[in-house]
């Protein structure tokens, strides 16, 4: 059983991978393995991650296949099965782990708090900027209400690097479906403890044209409308008394985005539960209200406006 786990989706993106692969070869800490999780790649012109795994030729690198595209979550989750390690980084292919990554990490470990069944760690994007913003309290543990509290501070796009023990996923999977991956987050901080640690463990590059964080168009935000605004309900179900009570900002955020993927779906009366719901909140925001008026349009005239509008936020 080795110290660390690897669990590195891929798709379309060997180029990508290999970069990632060899700099967990260049570590000083060598009690860890690599599962590459190739996510049915289908791009012929994209270098086939098989071949990368072939010509790294290390024994601690292992590559499994889905037959069919299931997304990011459900790769993890593919990846959690096949590890053998005590402890699992959740380490996507465009990132790649800074010199002295693992003995860092291994060394915060063993010397964190007890008790703690994930530990928090820093990315530096490859222009310069940390993630997350403002950059985690060294040494903070939270519990459900503190991560919570954390939710309510940091930026929405902000992300840090997933260091969890393996025992977490006996209770909490990432999501089975295309959903994205906040209520994983949510359920595990509600059952076991968190370590913060201002420390950067891995650059994220930008590189690739098919990155996740890439603005989605009308198209792609239409078709993952109904399994986000399922996943939202679910949240506000499971999570939203919580949210309400001490991530207020965070709450109306997901109450506003059910509403629009609702919309988004075909679900208009439901999406206007949900807009009447933030509406109650916040009486008196006009984004409250635009939400409301939302519903008086079909889905695809929403998905246009939905997407002019996370274009002109990544625009600044």
């Amino acid at each position: 059983m080795p110290y660390f786990t690897l669990v590195i989706p891929t798709f379309n993106r060997g180029h990508q991978l290999e970069r990632a692969l060899r700099a967990c070869l260049a570590q000083d800490f060598t009690d860890w393995e690599a599962v590459a999780v190739d996510d049915a790649s289908s791009d012929p012109s994209a270098v086939d991650a098989a071949d990368v795994v072939r010509r790294i030729g290390d024994p601690r690198v292992r590559l499994v296949r889905h037959e069919q595209n299931q997304g990011v979550c459900v790769a993890r989750n593919t990846g959690v099965r096949a590890a053998r390690g005590n402890w699992l980084i959740f380490h996507d292919d465009d990132d790649e782990l800074v010199p002295g990554a693992l003995r860092l990490i291994h060394d915060a470990i063993e010397g964190g708090a007890s008790g703690i069944h994930r530990h928090a760690f820093e990315y530096r994007f490859d222009d310069g900027r940390i993630s997350p913003e403002p950059p985690l309290a060294d040494g903070a543990v939270w519990e459900y209400r503190q991560y919570l509290e954390w939710l309510e501070r940091v930026s929405p796009q902000s992300d840090f690097l997933n260091v969890i023990h393996r025992d977490v996923f006996d209770s909490v999977l990432w999501p089975t479906d295309r959903s994205r991956e906040e209520l994983f987050h949510l359920a595990l901080a509600r059952q076991f403890r968190t370590q913060c640690h201002a420390a950067v463990a891995s650059t994220i590059h930008i590189d690739a044209v098919n990155r996740f964080s890439a603005v989605p168009g009308r198209d792609r935000l239409l078709q993952m409308a109904p399994h986000l605004a399922a996943q939202w309900m679910r949240l506000l179900d499971e999570h939203g008394s919580a949210l309400e009570a001490w991530a207020p900002r965070t709450y109306a955020r997901f109450v506003r985005s059910t509403a629009i993927n609702s919309y988004m779906a075909g679900k208009r009366g439901q999406g206007l539960r949900y807009a009447a719901r933030l509406l109650r909140g916040r009486p008196f925001a006009p984004n409250a209200w635009g939400v409301l008026l939302l519903g008086l349009f079909g889905p695809r005239a929403v998905g246009a406006v939905v997407a002019r509008e996370k274009l002109r936020r990544a625009r600044g």
